[in-house]
């Protein structure tokens, strides 16, 4: 691209300073892959915020927002080449697509390499691509200096750390321009004042090759004399979102479309219902769109062509970063981050990840959305992977919500993942970048126990009326053993376990209620689930405070998984129930489960009961979901409604990252 592509700041008004210009959604409708993505993803519009011709202290003064208040004063003078926790100025990693330029296929229709497919965005190229992308720009300026004699020069870099890492554009001649280290400012410009916009390239991943950090040097040239000036900048940090925001719309596999035809161009809509082509997939989606109702979220379903893959919440994790704006707001970029999974058997270096994964890329990305990957290439084809990738899943993490502890303050929560530290753990390079964002310092709970290996299957998070404002939701098998004694204790114990499902599509048909309670893999699983979750317990106890008032527990029934012969894994366990723990959370009081199956008494499910009971006091209500067919009988181990969906949360009434004292 040119720079006939530069944006033209104003004709007849003070150039506005970059970052703040407005920023303008599109009206969704049924639209090219890519545009509905957009227009739901579009972050909120800035303001201008004039080039202010401040005085110039003496000597050179270039200032960047220091004091984080959205603009730029002399006020932001002091430490700004320093940053600290609590001061220091920003800069957003510019990794959206706001002019929808990235190509998703190449000639002919050919597939492009997941790594091509990932390295268009727009801080990828030298331009700023339209007035959206204007507004992602960190805004900076130069004072002006009336005083400057003729002949007086400047130039403003990076330095050699980051200087392959940021971009650094001005406002010249009415338009926005990259500045190359030797492109020099004029007299005329250092007379006036300039306004600069800086980006970051990207996140930061390994803090070894770059630790976030640049430092912008003005170095002014006035008859043969130098005078210097400089201002730090970090970039925003990548920030997951939590089950507490608001689900603006949930989102469903579409098995009649693949990856491939999305990325070739084919005409989508997400908001037009697929045809169920799938084992309960029906009824399914039925229940997601009464408790979407119940949950007051009108939206259509979002429907994500996958192909074969069921299992959403594996293919992407949604975070955002965000720098500050006048009057106290945020702007964002919302990013979409590929799941690490390097598929066993199908994974090649060419196409390494989950092929579900990649319609991220023509539905999603575009104005205001990003998508990242980032994974370890030496996984691909190795037998770690075929035995261990699963830890590497998307639905492997989630967001402990916002809290307060012993003086440490998250205003945006903290990631949460499963993993052993060994083999039993996500990709390390994965790891390795959400650890170096500085922010929502990760805390590992071990899950090698589990089958799947996902902390979903026995933990989730929903908003309650306590100090937190949210309770843990967490799987007891002793509460669902002791509810299944019970009936056993009042001569129920010869009725089926599982109720409402054909023998024929149950693991053990016939099983009985008092059969499942001798039954040697549901005991062992018993015990092996409840060593392993109060260990999670634990961990979560010394790390963030969580006490019993914290948590609500549901009943559960785990089972040791039968493996084959020289699987390198043992006493694994599953959800021989579907577990209630893993659902989803609207944000808005409903929290929605997979519907239960076990038995009746007193008129009613006594697991489903028993939840409901558990959760009354929070103030949440479940809608009960049927995923028994489509998704918690499907494989060797299967999933539950927070397995097969995923979500786009809103951010309103969320705080500043920048505010986390950890």
């Amino acid at each position: 691209m040119d720079d006939d592509n530069s944006v033209p700041t104003s004709a007849t008004h003070p150039a506005p300073c970059p970052g703040t210009s407005p920023r303008w959604g599109r009206r969704p409708g049924a639209v090219r892959a890519g545009a509905l993505g957009a227009a739901l993803l579009t972050v909120a519009a800035g303001t201008l915020l004039a080039c202010t011709a401040h005085a110039a202290p003496l000597g050179p003064a270039l200032r960047a927002d220091t004091n984080r208040d959205g603009e730029i004063t002399p006020a932001d003078d002091l430490g700004k080449d320093t940053w600290t926790r609590g001061r220091g100025a920003l800069m957003l990693p510019n990794v959206d697509d706001d002019q929808r330029r990235c190509p998703t296929a190449g000639p002919a229709g050919t597939r492009l390499r997941d790594d091509r497919l990932a390295a268009c965005h727009d801080a990828a190229d030298t331009v700023v691509n339209g007035r959206a992308d204007l507004a992602d720009l960190a805004p900076a300026q130069i004072a002006a200096d009336p005083r400057a004699v003729a002949g007086t020069t400047a130039t403003v870099t990076a330095a050699p750390a980051s200087r392959d890492h940021v971009g650094i554009f001005a406002e010249r001649h009415g338009r926005m321009v990259r500045l190359g280290p030797g492109d020099r400012l004029t007299t005329r410009e250092l007379r006036h004042g300039v306004c600069l916009g800086i980006e970051a390239r990207d996140f930061v991943r390994d803090p070894k090759k770059w630790n976030g950090f640049a430092d912008l040097v003005l170095r002014v040239d006035r008859g043969g004399h130098t005078a210097e000036d400089r201002v730090r900048l970090r970039v925003a940090p990548l920030v997951f979102e939590h089950d507490l925001m608001p689900m603006r719309r949930m989102m469903t596999a579409d098995h009649t479309t693949e990856p491939a035809q999305v990325e070739r161009g084919k005409r989508y809509d997400p908001s037009a219902q697929p045809r169920p082509t799938r084992s309960g997939e029906a009824v399914f989606r039925h229940d997601l769109r009464r408790g979407l109702d119940r949950a007051g979220l009108t939206a259509p379903l979002y429907n994500y062509p996958t192909g074969d893959d069921v299992w959403m919440q594996d293919l992407f994790k949604t975070a955002y970063a965000s720098i500050p704006a006048p009057g106290g707001r945020e702007h964002r970029v919302t990013v979409l981050l590929r799941s690490a999974d390097v598929m066993p058997g199908t994974a090649t270096r060419a196409f390494p990840l989950r092929d579900a994964s990649r319609s991220a890329f023509p539905l999603l990305r575009g104005p205001g959305t990003g998508v990242l990957q980032q994974y370890d290439p030496r996984r691909v084809g190795s037998k770690d992977s075929q035995y261990y990738g699963s830890f590497s899943s998307t639905g492997n993490f989630g967001t402990l919500p916002p809290h307060t502890w012993r003086g440490h303050r998250y205003p945006v929560g903290r990631v949460v993942y499963g993993g052993n530290g060994g083999k039993e753990s996500p990709d390390t390079s994965f790891l390795r970048m959400l650890t170096a964002q500085g922010y929502q310092r990760p805390i590992a709970l071990d899950t090698s126990w589990l089958g799947v290996g996902h902390i979903d299957e026995f933990l989730s998070f929903v908003r309650a009326r306590n100090a937190r404002g949210w309770v843990a939701v967490v799987s007891d098998p002793d509460l669902g053993e002791k509810l299944l004694s019970g009936l056993v204790r009042h001569g129920q114990g010869g009725r089926p376990l599982v109720r409402g499902i054909a023998p024929k599509d149950t693991a053990d048909p016939g099983l009985t209620i008092a059969g499942a309670l001798r039954k040697p893999s549901l005991t062992r699983g018993t015990d092996i689930a409840r060593r392993g979750i109060d260990a999670a317990l634990r961990t979560l106890r010394v790390r963030a405070g969580l006490t019993e008032r914290d948590i609500v527990r549901v009943p559960a029934l785990f089972d040791v998984i039968d493996l084959p012969a020289g699987y390198p894994r043992h006493d694994v366990v599953a959800n021989y129930l579907p577990g209630a723990s893993n659902g989803v959370s609207t944000g808005t009081g409903v929290y929605l489960a997979p519907r239960q199956h076990a038995p009746a008494a007193g008129g009613g499910d006594v697991f489903e009961r028993a939840a409901e009971q558990a959760l009354r006091p929070t103030g949440t209500r479940i809608a009960w979901v049927e995923d028994w067919d489509y998704a918690h009988h499907l494989g060797t181990v299967g999933g539950e409604v927070h397995c097969a969906t995923n979500a786009l949360r809103g951010h309103a009434g969320t705080r500043p990252w920048w505010t986390e004292r950890d």
